[in-house]
Order: structure tokens, then C-alpha cells, then sequence
């Protein structure tokens, strides 16, 4: 996707800015509160151009009714914004806050009149889906704004600039030596720590007191509702089941409910027409309890009455009557999630001389709805204040952050920059200059920081004073741990120039250095590039050393790319009529010491054992071949096949029992020509029949590779073969062949 320039987001955020301020003025923006008792009732959708009228007609708060008029702000910045398009004049600035003020108030108008609006879970559900999409669009716009501002802030301040810059290239410089390790910034700590530590306070403050405020109203409702369906079970045995009593009773119920601070769905008696006789004062755990079934009266329409409503069970009867005699029923209502009620439930009797005659029950259903309508609209309005505060606590928290860590940042910023120019004159990329080692104490607090800057400053001059009076090589190994040296799996590469001492016949030694550096500076560089290190330079010999799990590979990669080098260097030397020089290889894998070698004034960092001798042996025996590059079966073991290598031999090398078989490493499989395969197959085969003392087939193969390729290997075969001849080797004769020679 092309980037757009400045003056493109110039347009693009005016534009962006107006098409949301005309599209949320024009578009609904919230909808009045349902009405709970009057299901098919239609909302009223408010307009953002309307929502001061609306508001108004459905909550009354004068306050709040001049506060709605701040959404007649938001044309009103389209407008600027839409002039701001074609007079220049007008300041970004001016622009960014007229754009913020706006947003702010889109977003207070729709939360306040979402919280004065939603009695009901339901109300969300039925709220239009371009009302949700306008409020986070808005939402993200006033984050998106914010964080702009901030980021304006830093941008102002060249320290916070150059921090910038030098985080972005250690990051990637991190990333292209494959180092890069997850790490937490400091910032993100204490943006963590102070947000996570205010959202926990909030949400559990929140909880408290939503929770505290559901049980006070539990409890209200339930002393009401356990009193409602006490009193109509008075009435009715006080009226000894007479219809005319009771009926105007359950009338002035229904007149009265209107004007209820918790006002009922409906009040219901349910009796039974057993003749079972069933005394409360009698009534036991062996007690049988009739069904109920005979829905005498209600407030409500018994049409729109649930059948399963108006029955109770002999089983719901025996629950009833348990919660009654325990008094359950004064403190805990019958809920149903499934129907939504909660319902007070007391026995109805007929007093007797025998006792109290349990006729039924009286029950007192409420809507939970309407029940939890004032619970429902706090949650929205605490949910409402607790985003607002956390949005507030992010952007403060960013603030202060910045405040706190920035001088942290710059101060690394500065002892980075020290660091970088010591760090090249010891890594050799750069001259030794104690001039190049300048602190720049950028911190302007006047705290501890600053005193560690100043520490820091004074730590710095002392080592540029120390720098003129250290050698070369100690400072270049100076960060390295000296004193200590431990068993490493390393992958060594060693090299030789051929034809080198005749090349400087007649040369100032001034001369002999500047091109000696010239081909080992061509390896150094492939070397380093595949990942590896360069362990010392012995004359015009090179010792280097690759780690990780792909260590033979990189060493081969290398070792394949020096090849290439040093035959480009060729045809150079040719055309300029300059001695030919070539370059022997020898690669070795294994375990060896890695770490100082010396003595306690003199030391020397290095690796020492069996597997640096046999990688430098075979690098040596490439004069015996007339190859390019050898490396060991254990090398040849880690490959994968991702090279053409042919076996060359089963040697021992001077000063070393044991064989080794070696191979020749030939070109990488994905660029290797058909005529390597062939040299590799024939040589194969002619090496089996040689092993096996099959003389003439070995000839014959031998002789063909080095008759169509001058393979130079295959001609020592054709010497050795001539020899066997004459000479045969001992019966107990494993090809295997010892040198004499490093």
C-alpha cells in the first residue's frame, strides 16, 4: 500500500474529521428508555441535530439540558475543518484542538444519554447497529487524537528524537544478528504497574458497592413484597373467601401499584378444590400436599398469564411451606431466570377452630426488569464513570511515564553513543582515538539521575585517559571473559594462500602488508557475514570459528564464497599480467577449550585441541589433492545436502593415529553445475574400487574424470594406482593413507 505524504494526510484527516462530525450529527445517536410494562411499545430513536429536544422530554435536569446544546459545536467544526481546506493560514494546532473539543463532546452527549436512557439489557439489544458503530468510531478517534497529541509532545524534544532513531537501529541491528530477545521496557512497566493497580481499584471499588447496592435493594423489595403477599392472605381469610371483599381488594392493588417505588407485575391466589383438610399448625415432614389448581384472582390478565404460572404442584406446595415455616420467604424470593420473575410467596388460610386451614397461596411476582431497573441503571452509569476515569488514568499515566522515565531514556541515549564509539574501536571498525569518546550529559532534572549522569561523564574521561596507554589487542578483547575458558561445540575454518611468497618477490614490505590485508580483509568480511569470528591471523594464514546450530553450514557457506572471491582476485591478476595466487580450506567440527590462554601479564584468547589441529591438518592437505577446500566426515555429517561434496580419501594426518575420511566440498546443490555430479560419481566410484584393490576398474574410472575434467584429485588416484602395481600394499591394507606432512 503506497504511504501517503504530508500534504495527502493533510486532506485525509480534514476530511476524515468531517464526514464523522456531519455523519454523527445526522445519524441516531442513542433512544429513549424502554417501557418495561408495555412490551410492544416502539422506541424513539434521538438524532444527534435533536438530542437537547429529546433529552429533554424524557428526563428533566436543567443542568444537563444546557450541556446537550454542546452538540451543536460538532457542525460547527466541520465547518472549520472544511474551511481549514483551502486557507492555509489556519495552524495545525488550531485544528487538532477544535477536532479534540468536538469529539469530546460527541462522546460525553452519547454516554450521557446512554446512561440516562439504558433501564434494561434489553435496551442494548435493541439498540440500532449504527448507533454502536458511531459510538467507537468516535471512541477510537478521541484515543487515536489523544495519543497524537502525546506523540506531538515527544517529537517536540530533539532528545526524545535522537532516543528514537537510536532505538529503531539497535532494534533492527538486533534483529539481522538474530539476538533480538524479548524484553519489557521499562515504560511498559510502569504503564502496567500504575494502570493494572487503578483498574483493580476501580473494578473492585465498583463491584463493592454495585453488589452492596443489589443486596439493599433485594432486601427492600423483599420486605415489600414479603408484606404485599402477607396482607393478601390476611384479606382473604379476614374475609373468609368472600368474593366481593377480596375482589375489591385486588382492585385498589392495581390502583395503588402505578405509584409503588417497586411496583409488581401482578399479585395472584392460587387455591385448591381438595377436600383434604391440611392445618399449618399440623403440617410435618410426612405431610401430602394436594395439587394446587384454581387460579382465583390476580391483578394481571390471566390471558397473558403463563398455564405453568398458574398452578402450583404438590412438590412447589411443600417447598412453599418449608421456606414459610423457616422464614426463607421474609429475605429470599422464588426466583425463575428462565420466565424472569421474582416472586413473594405466602400460605393462605382460613382461620378454624382446629387451626389454621391452608387453603393455598398468595403470590407476589415481580418483573425482574422492573425489579432491577434502578440497580440496571447505576451499573451503566458506574461502568460508564469507571471507563472514563481508566481512559483519563492511561493518558495521564503515558504523561507521566514520559516525565519520569524520558530522563532515563536520554541519558541511555547519551552512554549509547559512547558505548558505540568504544565498542568499534575494539571490535577494529574503527581507529583508536581517546578524542572519539566524548559523554554528553543531556539530563536536565536536577535529581539522582542526574547525579548518575554526572558519574557516568566522570567515568567516561577516565577511560579516555586510560585508552592511549592499552595495546590493540587488549582493548579489542577487553569485554571478553579473560580469566575464564570453557568446552565449546565449534565448527573451525582455516585457510592458506598459495603462491603468495611469490608474489611479493621484489615487493616493499609496505607493499607485502597492503595486499596481504587486501585478501584477508575479503575473508574477514565473508567470514563475519555467515556468522563467524575470526580467532587470529597467522601470516597469510586465517583461523576462524563458527557457533550455533547451523555453525558447519555457515563454515561451508563461507568456505564456498572465499572460493568464489579468490577466483574473481584470479582472473584479475591475470588480466593485469600479476601472479596467480589459490587458497586452501580445511574445515573441522567438535568440541573444544575455548577461552584465554597465557600467562597473568599475557593473554591471549584463543581455542585449543584435537579438533583446531585436524581442521588446520586438512587444510594442509589440500596440497596433497591439489583441492580447494576439505572438510571432515563429522562436518560432512551436519550438511543436510545442501552441498555437493565428493569423499576424497580415509587419511591420517601427521601425528594422529586414528583415520579420518574426508570429503571435498564442490558447489552449493542449488547452484552446482551437471559436470560437479559427474566428477563426484566417477570419483566415487573409482575411490570403491580402489579401496578394494580393484586396480584397473579404479584406473579406468579415475582416468575418464581427469581425461573429461582435469580433475586434479583423480590424477593423484592414477599416481597412487601405478604405484600399487608395482608395489601392492599389505594385505591387511585399509586405504587408508598417512601423511607426512602438515
Amino acid at each position: 500500500m503506497k504511504k501517503l505524504n504530508s500534504t495527502e494526510k493533510f486532506y485525509f484527516n480534514r476530511i476524515y474529521f468531517i464526514i464523522l462530525f456531519v455523519a454523527w450529527f445526522l445519524l441516531p445517536v442513542g433512544m429513549n428508555s424502554l417501557d418495561l410494562f408495555n412490551e410492544t411499545s416502539n422506541p424513539i430513536l434521538f438524532y444527534g441535530w435533536n438530542l437537547p429536544l429529546k433529552i429533554s422530554q424524557f428526563f428533566y435536569s436543567p443542568i444537563l439540558s444546557v450541556l446537550f446544546y454542546s452538540i451543536y459545536f460538532v457542525p460547527l467544526a466541520a465547518i472549520f475543518l472544511l474551511v481549514s481546506v483551502f486557507v492555509k493560514k489556519i495552524s495545525d494546532k488550531a485544528i487538532y484542538l477544535v477536532s479534540h473539543i468536538a469529539i469530546i463532546f460527541m462522546i460525553f452527549c452519547q454516554t450521557t444519554a446512554m446512561v440516562l436512557s439504558a433501564n434494561t439489557f434489553r435496551w442494548f439489544l435493541e439498540l440500532p447497529i449504527i448507533i454502536y458503530i458511531s459510538f467507537f468510531v468516535t471512541l477510537l478517534s478521541l484515543m487515536g487524537l489523544s495519543f497524537v497529541g502525546i506523540n506531538h509532545l515527544r517529537k517536540k524534544n530533539p532528545l526524545y528524537a535522537e532516543y528514537k532513531e537510536l532505538y529503531l537501529k539497535s532494534k533492527q541491528e538486533s534483529k539481522e544478528k538474530e539476538l533480538q530477545q524479548k524484553k519489557t521496557k521499562i515504560k511498559t512497566k510502569l504503564f502496567i504497574t500504575v494502570i493494572g493497580s487503578i483498574t483493580i481499584i476501580l473494578v473492585t471499588f465498583s463491584a463493592i458497592i454495585l453488589n452492596r447496592y443489589q443486596k439493599m435493594m433485594i432486601e427492600a423489595v423483599s420486605a415489600t413484597g414479603k408484606t404485599q403477599a402477607e396482607q393478601t392472605a390476611s384479606v382473604y381469610d379476614s374475609a373468609d373467601g368472600k368474593n366481593d371483599k377480596i375482589s375489591a381488594f385486588f382492585n385498589e392493588q392495581k390502583n395503588t401499584n402505578t405509584f409503588s417505588e417497586y411496583p409488581y407485575d401482578r399479585i395472584d391466589i392460587i387455591i385448591s378444590n381438595s377436600s383434604e383438610l391440611i392445618y399449618l399448625e399440623q403440617i410435618d415432614s410426612s405431610t401430602v400436599f394436594p395439587d394446587y389448581n384454581v387460579f382465583a384472582y390476580t391483578t394481571g390478565r390471566p390471558s397473558k398469564i403463563d398455564a405453568e404460572e398458574k398452578t402450583i404442584s404438590s412438590i412447589l406446595a411443600k417447598d412453599y411451606i418449608n421456606r414459610y415455616q423457616t422464614g426463607t420467604y421474609r429475605t429470599e424470593p422464588v426466583i425463575n431466570k428462565k420466565l424472569g420473575t421474582f416472586k413473594y410467596i405466602y400460605p393462605v388460610t382460613l382461620s378454624r377452630n382446629a387451626g389454621q386451614r391452608l387453603i393455598g397461596f398468595s403470590v407476589v411476582t415481580y418483573k425482574e426488569e422492573v425489579l432491577m431497573q434502578p440497580y440496571f441503571k447505576t451499573f451503566v452509569s458506574v461502568i460508564a464513570i469507571v471507563i472514563f476515569f481508566l481512559y483519563i488514568s492511561i493518558v495521564l499515566t503515558i504523561i507521566l511515564c514520559d516525565y519520569i522515565v524520558n530522563p532515563l531514556l536520554f541519558l541511555r541515549t547519551s552512554v549509547s553513543k559512547t558505548s558505540n564509539s568504544l565498542t568499534s574501536m575494539m571490535s577494529g571498525s574503527a581507529n583508536i582515538q581517546p578524542d572519539s569518546l566524548v559523554f554528553e550529559d543531556s539530563v536536565s532534572t536536577t535529581d539522582e539521575i542526574k547525579d548518575l549522569s554526572v558519574e557516568i561523564g566522570n567515568m567516561i574521561s577516565i577511560i579516555r585517559g586510560i585508552v592511549p596507554y592499552i595495546s590493540v589487542s587488549t582493548l579489542r578483547n577487553a569485554e571478553k571473559e579473560t580469566r575464564k575458558s570453557s568446552t565449546r561445540e565449534l565448527c573451525f575454518l582455516f585457510t592458506d594462500i598459495r603462491g603468495f611468497t611469490t608474489l611479493c618477490e621484489g615487493m616493499q614490505p609496505k607493499e607485502i602488508v597492503s595486499i596481504l590485508n587486501h585478501y584477508l580483509d575479503i575473508q574477514t568480511q565473508i567470514i563475519l557475514k555467515n556468522g563467524g569470528d575470526v580467532d587470529k591471523f597467522v601470516g597469510d594464514e586465517v583461523m576462524a570459528f563458527f557457533a550455533g546450530p547451523r555453525r558447519e553450514i555457515n563454515a561451508c557457506k563461507a568456505a564456498i564464497e572465499i572460493r568464489s572471491a579468490m577466483l574473481a582476485e584470479q582472473q584479475h591478476s591475470i588480466s593485469e599480467g600479476e601472479p596467480v595466487i589459490s587458497m586452501g580450506i580445511g574445515i573441522n567440527t567438535g568440541k573444544v577449550v575455548f577461552g584465554s590462554v597465557g600467562s597473568s601479564n599475557r593473554m591471549d584468547f584463543t581455542s585449543i585441541g584435537d579438533t583446531v589441529n585436524l581442521a588446520a591438518r586438512l587444510e594442509g592437505a589440500n596440497k596433497v589433492y591439489s583441492s580447494k577446500a576439505i572438510i571432515s566426515e563429522a562436518v560432512y555429517d551436519k550438511l543436510q545436502d545442501m552441498f555437493v561434496c565428493r569423499e576424497l580419501d580415509f587419511i591420517a594426518v601427521k601425528g594422529k593415529n586414528k583415520p579420518v575420511r574426508i570429503y571435498e566440498l564442490l558447489y552449493p546443490v542449488n547452484s552446482a553445475p551437471e559436470s560437479a555430479i559427474q566428477i563426484k560419481t566417477l570419483f566415487e566410484k573409482g575411490l570403491s574400487c580402489y579401496r578394494r584393490k580393484l586396480w584397473d576398474k579404479a584406473e579406468k574410472f579415475f582416468g575418464e574424470c581427469w581425461n573429461r575434467y582435469r580433475d586434479k584429485p583423480s590424477a593423484v588416484f592414477l599416481d597412487r594406482i601405478a604405484h600399487f602395481k608395482i608395489t601392492p600394499p599389505p594385505n591387511q591394507w585399509n586405504g587408508v593413507f598417512k601423511m607426512e606432512v602438515k
